[in-house]
């Protein structure tokens, strides 16, 4: 996991986001970008079709802000992936395609 940005930004400040990864259909890797509108404990967890944990990308407590997660999937097969985010009582999921 690589937290690259943990700038606030006026359009996201009072709610939990996640954006949809970017790019998707990704190769190697990709950047899921989410937003937390106050400190608080935050799992991010990516999981392959069938739910099975192929990475707990955060698992901590994180400071209110945006955040930029890089995914590294040079060692996973193609395929359809899901990143869950739960903080708080916001629980969120995503679908991300993996092409080789």
């Amino acid at each position: 996991m690589t937290v690259t940005s943990a700038q606030r930004q006026e359009k996201y400040r009072n709610r939990f986001l996640i954006e949809q990864n970017g790019p998707n259909p990704f190769r190697k890797k990709t950047t899921i970008k989410i937003n937390l509108p106050y400190r608080t404990k935050i799992s991010v967890i990516i999981t392959n079709a069938y739910g099975k944990v192929v990475d707990k990308m955060i698992s901590s407590i994180q400071n209110a802000g945006t955040y930029d997660l890089e995914f590294r999937a040079e060692e996973l097969p193609q395929g359809t992936y899901f990143c869950h985010v739960v903080a708080d009582n916001f629980c969120e999921s995503k679908e991300m395609e993996l092409a080789k």
